[in-house]
């Protein structure tokens, strides 16, 4: 894939960080006596609502770091040291992500104070020396204030500047929302086939319940080495977590055909007869007080509404054809076909109005938090989602020159039965566990391990049914239309996701040194066999009679078939390594100018799992290029640099100046590779056929292959640079 450029445009403007896979934050600062720092002070950071407490010792310089804090508060943080006073800062809330700043000058105990003030600062979101790119972070307070539509992440995300809503997902910066890296507390949360931008996405389905989310961060050019995966946005949510008190809620929200307005100024738009709510119950607290806590959210969501509103012409009203309401299909003849497929074969097409699709979602999020000791916290996550949603037959056929399906005239000529529908399922397990550790005062530690399970299957209208697709047109137009819908047999995307990272930071001085390596490992088990239970197209209502009462054959059929020996489904699998390596210096030079440079590695190993096609090995191309189907594309190593800096010009936080520029990348759709798996010629055989007998089981013996596919051998990921000034 060729490298493209992107150079964000020079503004100035308010913007927020995120730590594409960050679940914490930071409290640092410098402890001294007034001149000089402090070495050995103790510094202990105090979660009020859970009594975790994090606990170090300032360095020689006086410096200290505390990583790995939970998100939120409030915090009191408190320095001790022998021979002087002890110090604290009270009511400090925390961000993902954020460094918190906080300095210490101790007085000695023999020095007699007149009056002591301490003053709490609120963490600053834009003001804050870890800021170099372009970001956006959404607090829980915004979550809880500001309007949502859907009850949905994207509502939020959209905040980010240059957010744009499209029919596949919200993108960023101009990137399609495939290019996007999402994670739920650091659990990969992509739907790495591509064919939606989120998990859950093709069933409308929202994969987290809002209700347990504590924050929402949108990333473009975060100048952070650790940041991978994409080269549209990171986006990362945080759920909720247990304190040390109960705290539960119970919700839900209806919308009906009685809960909107119908009037807009003189017209009055008819009333359909829809219906959709949502139910939750969420509860966290302690498992055992300041040690073990526990957060788990339960949500279902279940909405129906008509197919489609129009009506067969005829009928008990005996209603005449009318643009949009009432469609050329004939009420007596649509059901007098339903009673013969009902006596001839047994299969029963369903009606063809007045029908309602329905989708359905339940979802799960689940946490457990444990304060091991002062310098360990253990959490294990998981996520659950069960969902599907019944969908209207495609609006394309498989066979050549056939006519497009009754939904693309707006079902102005004919209508389809309700069994010709199809049924979509997304589904998914997500565990992972995360262990952040501090060694001692001079080296921390986060390791993240999970595995993402999604399952992804279609169902027909009618289980059970082998009826083939078959189209009755009227002209040139579909009149009437019945059986397995074209794409769905044995229709399958199960995805199994792997990964693991390790993140060790070292403080030194003014440095904060960075190393580590990110890394998954996908699988993916596919099929997609257009008509495989065939697919018939008849010119008019009498030839298909004819066909199906044996006294004529058909000239418009499409069937594909197994052309594995046996006759096994065409099931393939494929399946990718991701590996990356990373290096970074955070170099705070003076209290008011923070440099960060770094280095990022990142490799894609495809694994080698499709079927060779021999005779396809023999044809040459354009230019005398040769292609073996059975390989895998080539691995490439991407070296990804990045400087980012950070000035507080006038050093009270007035006015601040931040940039940077980088090389950002991530791995392609898979879905662009998946017709070099399964359509090589050798697992599918099909074709157009003439004069062929109708059946109501059009599994036949296999006609020569077909088209044929493969991925370029340099195939690698996307690459893209970019920079900006603000």
């Amino acid at each position: 894939m060729r490298k493209r450029l992107l150079f964000t445009a020079i503004f100035i403007c308010s913007t927020y960080l995120l730590l594409a896979q960050e679940t914490t934050s930071q409290i640092l600062g410098t402890v001294t006596d007034g001149k000089t720092g402090l070495a050995g002070a103790t510094v202990v950071a105090l979660h009020t609502p859970t009594g975790t407490k994090y606990s170090t010792t300032t360095r020689k310089d006086g410096r200290f770091n505390l990583p790995g804090l939970r998100i939120g508060g409030p915090y009191t943080i408190s320095v001790s040291y022998i021979g002087f006073k002890p110090d604290k800062q009270e009511n400090i809330n925390l961000v993902l992500g954020q460094d918190f700043t906080s300095d210490f000058n101790l007085v000695a105990e023999s020095n007699q104070l007149t009056e002591v003030v301490v003053t709490a600062t609120k963490q600053n979101k834009i003001f804050n020396n870890s800021h170099t790119g372009s970001q956006e972070i959404i607090t829980n307070a915004e979550i809880q204030q500001l309007p949502t539509i859907n009850r949905s992440i994207s509502d939020f995300t959209k905040l980010e500047p240059t957010a744009n809503t499209t029919s596949f997902g919200t993108s960023f910066g101009g990137r399609s929302a495939q290019y996007n890296n999402i994670t739920v507390d650091g659990a990969n949360f992509n739907n790495g086939f591509g064919l939606s931008s989120t998990l859950g996405g093709q069933t409308g389905a929202q994969p987290i319940s809002l209700e347990a989310i504590d924050q929402v961060q949108v990333n473009v050019s975060p100048y952070d080495v650790r940041q991978g995966g994409f080269t549209g946005a990171g986006l990362n949510a945080i759920t909720k977590s247990g304190t040390n008190q109960f705290r539960g809620s119970i919700y839900t929200f209806l919308k009906g055909p009685n809960t909107q307005g119908y009037n807009v100024e003189d017209v009055t738009v008819p009333k359909s007869p829809f219906s959709f709510y949502t139910r939750g119950v969420s509860l966290g607290g302690p498992i055992i007080k300041d040690k073990l806590f526990f957060f788990i959210n339960y949500e279902t969501v279940k909405q129906t509404a008509p197919a489609y509103t129009l009506v067969a012409s005829g009928g008990p009203q005996n209603l005449a054809p009318s643009a949009g309401v009432v469609s050329q299909a004939n009420y007596d003849t649509l059901t007098v076909l339903a009673n013969y497929l009902k006596t001839k074969f047994n299969y029963d097409p369903g009606t063809f109005q007045g029908y309602s699709f329905s989708s359905a979602s339940q979802k799960i999020t689940a946490r457990i938090d444990w304060n091991i000791d002062s310098k360990n916290t253990l959490t294990i996550k998981y996520n659950y989602l069960r969902s599907n949603s019944e969908q209207p037959q495609s609006t394309s056929r498989a066979g050549a020159g056939f006519v497009r399906g009754p939904a693309s005239q707006n079902y102005t000529f004919g209508l389809p039965y309700s069994g010709s529908k199809y049924v979509i399922n997304n589904n998914f397990d997500i565990y992972l566990i995360e262990l952040n550790t501090r060694f001692s005062p001079s080296i921390s530690n986060k390791f993240q391990a999970g595995y993402t399970k999604e399952r992804d299957p279609r169902a027909p209208g009618v289980p059970g049914t082998t009826m083939p697709m078959v189209d009755i047109l009227s002209g040139s137009n579909i009149y009437a239309s019945f059986g397995y819908e074209t794409y769905t047999y044995n229709n399958l995307i199960n995805t199994d996701v792997y990964q693991l990272s390790d993140i060790v930071s070292i403080y030194k001085g003014a440095h904060e040194i960075t190393l580590g390596t990110q890394n998954y490992s996908r699988k993916y088990t596919d099929a997609f066999v257009p008509s495989f239970a065939g697919s018939y197209q008849f010119p008019s209502l009498t030839a298909f009679y004819n066909a199906a009462n044996g006294i004529s054959n058909t000239d418009n059929y499409y069937q594909q078939w197994s052309n594995i020996p046996g006759g096994a489904f065409p099931f393939y699998s494929a399946g990718s390594t991701e590996i990356g390596f990373f290096v970074q210096d955070k170099w705070r030079m003076t209290n008011n100018f923070t440099l960060t440079y770094g280095l990022r590695y990142d490799m894609t190993i495809y694994k080698s799992l499709f079927l060779d096609n021999p005779y396809f090995d023999q044809l040459t191309f354009k230019g005398g290029a040769m292609y073996n189907i059975g390989k895998a594309p080539g691995n490439a190593i991407l070296i990804s640099p990045r400087v980012g800096f950070n000035w507080d010009a006038l050093g009270d936080r007035s006015l601040q100046v931040r940039g940077g520029f980088g090389i950002f990348s991530g791995p392609p759709p898979f879905v662009w590779l998946a017709n070099q798996g399964g359509n090589n010629g050798v697992l599918i055989a099909g074709g157009n056929y003439t004069n062929v007998p109708f059946t109501d089981n059009a599994i036949a013996n296999p006609p020569p292959p077909g088209k044929y596919y493969t991925a370029c051998k340099n195939a690698k990921r996307f690459q893209l640079w970019r920079c900006c000034y603000r």
